[in-house]
């Protein structure tokens, strides 16, 4: 307590000194509280600063200084330490690129195998058939079947029955 009123009286005469005014009772327990949080303050940012202080003669400590004859020298350096981990990420895009085109590619067939219960009495059909384009349409090339020959050739070949006006597309047996 004693000392608390010394300071306040240190401060009320400090005042007066630099000022030329007397400063009253209340404004000199002010400034001795505002000087007492300072002060604590002050030693708590001594201490961060010192802490990072000594980090930074640490880290200083644990770097080392590279120097090269020529540019050239470096860019195989930066080259020699970036390339594998650049090799590394364009193998691994270019493989997800791949699965998410090949799975796509497998959802949609799968999709339409789905949704068509003949898509499989088809297939041959699929495999053999030759397609043209006219006139922004697409066709499926067909020749009439030689009955008297046997066998018709599927996805080659038609049979017309002409009864009933109609063409008959062999699918398989």
């Amino acid at each position: 307590m004693s000392s608390t009123k010394e300071f306040v009286t240190k401060i009320k005469g400090q005042f007066s000194a630099k000022y030329g005014i007397e400063m009253d009772d209340w404004s000199a327990m002010v400034m001795t509280e505002i000087s007492e949080r300072f002060m604590g303050l002050n030693q708590s940012v001594k201490k961060s600063a010192d802490k990072i202080e000594e980090a930074a003669r640490s880290v200083k400590g644990k770097t080392y200084q590279v120097s090269f004859n020529s540019s050239q020298e470096a860019f195989k350096l930066g080259l020699g330490l970036s390339a594998p981990l650049a090799g590394m990420c364009s193998l691994v895009a270019v493989l997800f690129f791949w699965y998410k085109t090949s799975t796509q590619e497998y959802q949609s067939i799968k999709d339409i195998a789905q949704s068509y219960e003949n898509v499989r009495v088809y297939r041959i059909l699929m495999q053999e058939g030759e397609i043209v384009q006219r006139e922004g349409q697409y066709y499926l090339t067909l020749s009439l079947a030689n009955k008297k020959a046997g066998d018709i050739l599927i996805g080659k070949e038609y049979v017309f029955e002409g009864k009933k006006k109609r063409i008959l597309v062999p699918l398989g047996r």
